[in-house]
């Protein structure tokens, strides 16, 4: 059924398009036909007129006027007016000059005279041209009368022989209509198709997607090489590649829900095996019980920290918490959390530094921003096996705070760099689960940066060690 709608969409295209075309050919044929024979006719009319005039102003001259016929009439011979007939009245209608083989005859048969003739003759009127029947021939007649009214010539030409052939139209122009036809047909149909071409491409395209089977080429679909052609290979292409990223998507997904069920099982199963020693064994020892139930209570925590990390890199994805923005005083943010890192070792032995302008205010969410930093921390404490960390407000480039993050550990293989903020990720085996890794951190620090309208890299220092370049807007 839609290769028939498509098919009728051809033929829709092509019959209206022809026959424009036809129109367009026959309006300008015809105009070229009608001006060509009013040309011709307008031609003769003025030779027909000159040859009055001629012997008009052999009457004025005092001229012999039949000498003047008989040298017209051997002049025109051989040429398109040699059935030219000449006829010279006085104005009491007495045949003055002839040429005796073709006489004009002014009266007919009954020897009444020609009305035409006769207002000729016997009015005012000077000149006259028209079409009349001579002889049973119809032919095209001029008379001229002379300025004294004594003398009246008529000249007929009859439509006959090279006369006709004159007004008439050259055959070959009937063969160039019919090639101009043929070859526009051609070109119209030719054209027609290329156009269906592509809708039969998008036809075998719908058909594929509905048999989910789409080749990964997308010259197969064999479009015309023009710009309608580009259009559709892009449309597909854009489809494909969006085809393409939700499969993508539904793969990451599919993975991250591994990950995460992964990820809380093991704090998970660490507890209830705990808890179903410190239980179920009567004789164990209370301090042993005791240390059991701290180790659970210490997964607890970090099963509890995993949830809340997984939660907020939920909620960022979905932009719930990007409307919580104000304005925070980055420098009075980063004093507090250097307090905190300096009361609960949370960075281990390394050293923690800072250069932050006083008056330093951005715009962006405090508790958010307070939980990067502590990443970012946490991070180098854990994996960078360094002695030293920094955090400094670099400049502001186009209303935002350029900031790095640095550490003067071990870095990372390049191979990884970009993996670096992959949900999950874990370079081996310096960011094992042995180390407390779970692979959020920083996938979290750079959901909350973009959250707050900027963003972050990371690569390695020439010195050692890993910096994080992030933006922050300035408020």
């Amino acid at each position: 059924m839609a290769k028939k709608r498509i098919l009728t969409l051809h033929w829709k295209l092509f019959f209206p398009l022809i026959g424009v075309l036809w129109l367009i050919i026959g309006i300008t044929i015809y105009y070229f036909v009608s001006h060509e024979k009013h040309r011709q006719r307008v031609n003769l009319e003025n030779r027909l007129l000159n040859v009055n005039n001629t012997v008009i102003a052999a009457y004025e001259q005092g001229a012999d006027l039949q000498k003047t016929v008989d040298f017209i009439r051997l002049f025109t011979d051989n040429t398109t007016l040699a059935p030219l007939r000449i006829t010279v009245y006085d104005y009491k209608g007495k045949m003055v000059a002839d040429n005796p083989a073709a006489t004009i005859a002014v009266y007919d048969d009954e020897g009444k005279l020609n009305p035409d003739f006769y207002n000729l003759l016997y009015t005012d009127r000077a000149s006259y041209l028209h079409d009349d029947i001579i002889d049973a021939k119809k032919s095209m007649i001029s008379a001229k009368k002379s300025t004294d009214g004594k003398i009246s010539s008529f000249a007929a030409l009859p439509y006959e022989g090279e006369v006709t052939d004159f007004l008439s139209i050259d055959p070959m122009i009937w063969l160039v209509v019919i090639f101009l036809g043929i070859v526009s047909s051609a070109l119209a149909y030719l054209g027609v198709r290329a156009v269906c071409r592509n809708v039969y491409a998008l036809r075998d395209f719908a058909k594929a997607i509905s048999s989910d089977d789409i080749p990964d080429d997308i010259e197969s679909w064999q479009f015309t090489k023009d710009e309608l052609g580009d259009v559709s290979r892009n449309l597909l292409t854009l489809y494909r590649n969006k085809i393409k990223a939700e499969q993508e998507k539904i793969y990451h997904e599919r993975q991250i829900g591994i990950n995460i069920s992964h990820e809380l099982n093991t704090p998970v199963g660490i507890i209830k095996g705990y808890l179903d020693t410190a239980i179920d064994s009567d004789d164990i020892p209370e301090d042993m019980r005791l240390k059991f139930l701290r180790r659970a209570q210490d997964n607890t925590n970090r099963l509890s920290n995993l949830i809340k990390a997984i939660t907020t890199v939920m909620r960022l994805n979905e932009g719930n918490m990007i409307a919580d923005s104000t304005v925070i005083n980055i420098h009075k943010v980063i004093s507090q959390l250097a307090d905190d890192i300096k009361l609960s070792h949370i960075a281990d032995n390394m050293v923690f530094q800072y250069n932050v302008p006083d008056e330093c205010l951005i715009k962006g969410n405090e508790s958010l921003l307070t939980t990067a930093l502590l990443n970012l921390v946490q991070n180098a404490a854990i994996h960078s096996k360094g002695t030293l960390m920094s955090l400094n407000v670099e400049n502001v480039e186009n209303g935002f705070y350029v900031c790095t993050f640095s550490d003067n550990g071990i870095g990372v293989e390049n191979e990884h760099i970009d993996r670096l903020f992959d949900l999950f990720y874990r370079v081996d085996p310096g960011r094992s689960r042995k180390s407390g890794g779970a692979g959020i951190g920083l996938p979290l620090v750079k959901k909350i940066i973009k959250s707050m309208g900027g963003d972050i890299s990371v690569e390695n220092r020439a010195e050692g060690g890993l910096r994080f370049r992030f933006t922050i807007p300035q408020a």
